[in-house]
Parts: C-alpha cells; structure tokens; sequence
C-alpha cells in the first residue's frame, strides 16, 4: 500500500522556550494509517535541517529515509531543532538541553496534531542524538531511541587535548570547555560549510549529484551554544546514563565514534542496547549505497518494540 502524501506540520513550544515559538516539521502518514505501528520522530544533525530524512535526488530514486519507512507502516516526523531550518530562533542563548526540552514539547503534542497516541520512537543522527538523550532524560517522551552517528566519548575527528580531555570528566569542566568553545564564535547562529567535514560525511562511492543535492538542500546554520557543547567529549553522558528505554546505537564504518563498541557502555540503565555497524557508509548513513541495510535493520528492531517479531 502506497503512503499518503507528506504535509508540514507546526508546534507551539513558546512556554518550553520563554517566547513566542514553533517548531516546524514534516508528517509523512503511515501506508495504512489504521494499523500504524509507531510514530518515529526524526532529529538530524548539526548543519542539517529534517531534509536529512527526506533526500531527493533527481535521477536516483530512494534516498528518503521518511517514506520508506512510512511505507512499512510507521508514521514518520522531521523536525527542524529549535534554532534551525523553518523552527524559530530565539532572542535568547539556548542549548542542547533547550532544543531537547523544545522537542519534548513538540512530541507531547503530536498525538492531538496527527491523530495517532503513539508509541513515539525517537531516530536521532549526530548532534541530534544528544539532543534526543536530553529530552529523553528530561521528559521521557519515547519508548525507545535510535542514536545514530553520535559518540558519547569524543568526535573521532576532532580528538581533544589532554588538557581538554582531563576537564571533560567533570560537568564543570565540560561547563568551561563549552564557555570556551562559544567565545571563539562572535554571531549565534553560525553559517554551516560541509566542505571540510565531506571525508569522513560520505565515501567516495557516494554518487556528486548526491552530494550537491544535499549540501543545496539539507545546510542549515548551528546555533553557538549547541556548536560549542557539540565538541565537548562527554556532553551528554549525564543523560544517556538517565536513559531506561531500549537504545540502538547505529554507526557507519567511518564514523564519529573513536570506538562504536565502548559506546553501549554509557546506557548502564537500559536493559535492551543494540549495536549496529554499517558497512559501506561514512557518517551520513541516509547517502550511502549501504543506506537500506541499516534502514531495514533499523526497522526490524523497531518491529520488534511494536509488534514482538523476532528482530
């Protein structure tokens, strides 16, 4: 059965955020919405809007991560982080917490706004991942979590010095990294460049047209304060150790985790964690050739939440 067409959709966060505010998004309806499994809430990554789960790419079919899973019979939404895309950005400084606590405020309303009570699954990718840990530590908005491309040790790429490293042990270290990280940064939202990072986004296998579609489609800016926090190893570890839900951790070979293996260890208080490495993909698993064995993968162990299938 084919899959309603998506529509965007908007949610008041203003009490969460102390202002007038929206977070917006797209609602890409279930095939069969009397018989939807789950609602899985999309968070994308930093310098990405939730175009991340909704590639199109002209010439070359399947690259929306949203409507194959809404063909499978799951109700999809993408957000825009508040600070990000078509979502507000505030007067005000904000964190990562303060995006989880807006994303919170999103999901609780989302049962009266699509007409479906739940169970919501939140499907986080990079930044987004710390994102969702908060508002899952926070709030408890979901039954389980998808973490995907996100490290609670340190970003691969960005190894800290051993004088960064020792004050990231503690929350007030972390505190003063972040103070640090955000002085160096005079605007509050900063402009996005994907140019540096494309090595260790995409492989070299990854079709150009893919790429420019991305970068023309996807880019967005960060907001200063989650940029800063973003480098810090440990940022939301607090959160994830909170985390009591199932948790599947999905990496691709190439990835931000200096080790996908140890990071199971930081959800002591989830009884069901899932580790999955993809083969064949970089950071930006929804570009690779690989994508729809993770996909698949993903939506298995999804089934198994909703359902009781074997994974």
């Amino acid at each position: 059965m084919e899959a309603p067409e998506p529509r965007t959709v908007e949610f008041d966060v203003s009490e969460r955020v102390g202002e007038s505010a929206r977070i917006a998004g797209t609602y890409f309806p279930p095939a069969n919405s009397e018989a939807a499994k789950a609602v899985l809430v999309c968070l994308p990554g930093a310098t990405y809007n939730r175009g991340y789960f909704d590639l199109q790419v002209p010439g070359h079919a399947d690259y929306s991560f949203a409507r194959h899973t809404a063909a499978r019979g799951y109700g999809v939404v993408a957000l825009d982080h508040l600070g990000t895309g078509d979502s507000t950005r505030p007067a005000r400084e904000f964190e990562l917490a303060d995006q989880g606590s807006a994303a919170a405020a999103a999901v609780a309303r989302m049962p009266e706004e699509l007409g479906h009570a739940g169970p919501y699954l939140a499907i986080a990718h990079s930044m987004g991942g710390y994102v969702a840990m908060l508002q899952q530590a926070g709030d408890s908005s979901y039954a389980a979590l998808a973490i995907l491309g996100t490290s609670n040790q340190f970003v691969a790429q960005l190894p800290p010095s051993p004088e960064a490293a020792a004050a990231a042990q503690t929350p007030e270290g972390r505190a003063a990294l972040v103070d640090q990280a955000a002085a160096a940064f005079p605007e509050r939202f900063l402009a996005s460049d994907r140019a540096p990072m494309r090595s260790w986004f995409y492989l070299d296998n990854v079709p150009d047209i893919v790429v420019q579609t991305d970068w023309a489609t996807t880019l967005t800016v960060v907001p200063r304060r989650p940029a800063a926090q973003g480098a810090v190893p440990g940022i939301a570890s607090g959160a994830a150790a909170a985390v009591d839900v199932p948790v599947f951790l999905g990496y691709g070979e190439i990835d931000v985790s200096p080790g996908p293996h140890q990071e199971a260890a930081f959800f002591p208080n989830s009884r069901d964690v899932t580790l999955y490495v993809l083969a064949g993909s970089a950071h930006c698993h929804n570009m690779a050739t690989t994508r729809h064995l993770l996909w698949d993968r993903l939506l298995r162990w999804c089934d198994t939440l909703t359902t009781g299938a074997a994974p």
